[in-house]
Parts: structure tokens; sequence; C-alpha cells
């Protein structure tokens, strides 16, 4: 008898779907991919996503543990019912689940991508030791997840911890979940991009737009990162700022939660020591003191395949 030790993680994102092949361990050891938009129906997209898992099993379906699914949007964990994704229509209600499990004939669990994220930060990653954990991801938005005692915190309708709809600012910008002042309004990047331009158009002095080419359209994140890193007192002001906007929202949640370590990950996390610098600055500056004395604040280990490695780690949850 063979034994069960190969897990599929697939992240189910608004614009590719990746699958990761992975061990026991966590490791990785084969990876694919394909555009959501490749499928023009919801039914051909499911067939496409039975048709790519069976052939990253080709020859050891009989050594498959599972199969995990990471998805944007609200899930019912027990029933593996997709209420609703973001940015991907025509998903609600979807039993996906069955659907799968009922032609791959192996256990299929599906969760929120950030709840996936962060047990497979708690199993193998930044969180591994720790049972009271809050993970965040800075993209295009802030995804978040809470884990409390070793377990994921879903609540009643299996959506809970969605810290980036926390208030920051009463009067604030509009937000995508119809809020206003919401803590992604002043995180991730399309504010760091926005808050750049609006300073530039005012006046202020940088070396970004020389690195942009004098254009404010060119300017991305990744560019703010270089310039910041190159010294330019610009950039890491921006950074700092943005620091700032996320230490304030997760001070709120350190209170509430009093967890063991924040694990920080997604795209813009990768700018490092100055965005880091000044979320840790922020929290311990507003947060309840007993509540930071032995706070851990950690990047996470996972970055570009904290999707896959997450839903791959659903199966062993």
């Amino acid at each position: 008898m063979e034994i069960k030790n190969r897990i599929i993680g697939i992240d189910f994102g608004a614009t590719f779907i990746k699958f990761g092949l992975l061990n026991l361990k966590g490791e990785i050891l084969k990876k694919s991919s394909f555009p959501t938009k490749a499928y023009i129906s919801r039914k051909s997209l499911i067939s496409g996503i039975i048709a790519e898992s069976e052939s990253m099993v080709a020859g050891l379906r009989k050594r498959l543990l599972g199969v995990g699914i990471g998805v944007p949007g609200q899930v019912d964990y027990n029933k593996g019912v997709i209420y609703n994704l973001t940015n991907v229509k025509g998903w609600r209600g979807v039993h996906l689940r069955d659907i799968i499990k009922s032609r791959l004939k192996v256990p299929v669990f599906i969760d929120n991508d950030a709840n996936a994220a962060c047990i497979g930060e708690a199993k193998w990653g930044a969180g591994k030791g720790f049972n009271d954990i809050i993970c965040i991801t800075l993209g295009s938005g802030l995804g978040s997840a809470v884990m409390i005692e070793g377990r994921i915190f879903r609540g009643r309708g299996y959506s809970a911890a969605e810290m980036g709809h926390i208030c920051i600012e009463r009067y604030g910008l509009k937000c995508n979940c119809g809020g206003r002042g919401c803590l992604e309004t002043f995180a991730g990047n399309s504010y760091i991009v926005k808050e750049a331009v609006k300073r530039l158009k005012k006046g202020e002095k940088s070396q970004l737009l020389k690195l942009a080419n004098g254009k404010f359209s060119e300017i991305t994140p990744k560019l703010i990162d270089e310039a910041s890193k190159e010294g330019d007192r610009f950039s890491i002001n921006v950074w700092k700022r943005m620091g700032e906007n996320v230490g304030i929202g997760l001070s709120s949640i350190v209170n509430t939660f009093n967890p063991e370590v924040i694990v920080i990950g997604g795209g813009v996390a990768k700018s490092g020591k100055i965005l880091f610098g000044s979320i840790r600055t922020t929290i311990k500056n507003r947060a309840i003191p007993v509540f930071t004395r032995d706070l851990k604040i950690r990047r996470a280990r996972f970055i570009e395949d904290a999707g896959t490695v997450g839903a791959a780690a659903l199966v062993l949850e």
C-alpha cells in the first residue's frame, strides 16, 4: 500500500489559478498555473482545475493525501461552499469542494486565502511554534486572519477577521467594502503609489520621479522601494507613513487578541526594514504595553508561494 504523502495546494486568484504539489514538510515539488480567464464559463474553469490537478499527480495518484484550495472571498469552510469571490463573477453558492472531491476521490478542503496563508505560516513558516497568531498580507489590499489557541477563528459566518476594514479615519476615503476610512485604503499597493504621486504633484522633491523617467504613471511600489534603499528621504517617509497606518490598525488588533506573533506577508512586505520598523514602533507606542512586551512581528516565510503552501496546509489542519 502506497504511503499518502503528497498534497495539492491550489491558489484561486482573480488573475491566475496556481497549483503546487507538496510533501508533508511543506516543500513544493512541482508548480503550474493558468490564467483564470482562460476558461469562459464557471463549469469549464472547474474542469480545468480538475484536469490540472490530475496532471500534477500523474503517476502519484495513490500517494495523494488531499487537495486544499484557498479562494479570495467568503467561504463556508464546513460545507465547502463558496458564497462569493472578490473580483471573480458568477461564483455564488458554488459547492466546489463536493464537485472536486467527486472527481478526484480524495478529501478536499476550501477556505479563504488569508486563513489558508495563516495556517501555512503556523505549520511551516514564521508562525511555527506559536498558538496565537495574527497574519496579514499587504498587496493590492489587506488580507488577514486570526489564529487562537492553534485554531483559525472563522466566526459565525466563516468570514471573520476582515481587519482591512477596521475604520481608522471617520471621514476617510470610500472603501470597496462600502465603508469609509478603512485600514485597507491606507495600506497596500494602490495607497503607497497614490500617496507618493499626490505629494510629488504638490512639489516635494525626490529621486523617485527621475527613476520613473519623469512619468507619474511609471511609479510603482517596487520603484519606491528601490529609491528608499538608495537613501531617498521622500521614499523612506512614504514607507514610514504606510507603516504607521498599518501599525495603528494592528494596535487595535493587539489590544483585542493579545497575540504572540504578527506575521506580515504579501508583495509589499518585501520592502523590509523601513516598513517593519515603522509598524513595530507604532504598535509599541499605541498598544497596551503589557501586550507588546513579548510580541513578535515577523515577515512571512512564504511570499510568492503563500497561496499554494497555505492551501496545502488546509489538508493537514
